[in-house]
């Protein structure tokens, strides 16, 4: 326990140190989200912004392609994902895909950790706005899918810190994936509100990050409901670090107060798993 005490007493303090210099959110989702804020947004900014980036272009083309999102023709252009997905879904899937980008370290052993983080946060944002579209909310799928695609961010910037104590040799050997897990979970509400806020992301975030795990449940507030019962869905069913098969869904707090039947939660789970395994 002493091992793993020094170790989170390092990444708690490297974090205390950044202060200022904390990482800056990327400018293409700044963009895309203001852009899409607008009620009577134009879409041939959203084009721009994606055309501009051959990456981001690839990404979204893959995406648009995959089951979830393929019809009967390919799409082979943004243009056509645009005029077949519409504009605040491409912005999405675009938003999505800069975040993915973060999701890259220089450890190999904490790399390991990467593809269930990501597969993680895009389980539970996607989650939460199929949640959000079929509980009657369509006004707030967005919000939904950002508070969920940010939901677990701290565990993102621990790793990370990690990631770089190693890569400055404070850290000197590798450090089993127990701990590291320790680390995240100790921590990663605290740090991820922080970091939002030094983002200057709205409260509403924020208090999503802050409280997704809190054994208080604000009965009240609709969206961190959506996205703690899509975080427990993903759980379940292993999508992510954490897998919990023996969760009942339907037994939870968040299922009964968002009145939330055995048939929905069964097809929430029918599209994650269609998505993710």
């Amino acid at each position: 326990m002493s091992q793993n005490v020094s170790i989170l007493t390092l990444v708690e303090n490297a974090i205390a140190e950044m202060d200022n210099a904390l990482p800056a959110r990327n400018q293409t989702a700044i963009q895309l989200q203001e852009i899409i804020a607008a009620p009577d947004y134009d879409m041939q900014q959203i084009l721009q912004i994606i055309e501009s980036d051959q990456a981001l272009t690839a990404e979204i083309l893959r995406v648009a392609n995959s089951p979830f999102y393929g019809g009967l023709a390919e799409i082979t252009t943004i243009r056509n994902a645009l005029v077949r997905l519409g504009g605040t879904e491409v912005a999405r899937l675009a938003i999505a895909a800069v975040e993915k980008e973060n999701y890259r370290v220089r450890d190999v052993s904490l790399g390991k950790l990467m593809a269930p983080l990501w597969n993680h946060a895009m389980g539970v944002a996607m989650g939460s706005r199929w949640l959000a579209r079929r509980l009657g909310y369509e006004d707030r799928e967005h919000e939904a899918f950002i508070a969920g695609l940010l939901h677990d961010v701290g565990k993102l910037l621990l790793v990370k810190v990690c990631d770089d104590l190693k890569e400055r040799g404070i850290i000197t050997r590798d450090v089993p994936e127990a701990v590291v897990r320790e680390i995240l979970e100790a921590g990663h509400c605290r740090h991820g509100e922080a970091l939002l806020q030094h983002w200057g992301l709205p409260s509403v975030y924020r208090k999503i990050v802050r409280d997704h795990h809190s054994e208080e449940i604000d009965e009240h507030d609709t969206l961190l409901l959506i996205v703690r019962l899509s975080n427990i869905a993903c759980r379940s069913l292993g999508i992510g670090l954490e897998s919990e098969a023996s969760l009942n869904m339907s037994a939870t707090a968040e299922a009964h107060l968002l009145d939330v039947d055995d048939i929905l939660l069964a097809e929430l789970s029918i599209m994650l798993e269609d998505s993710f395994l």
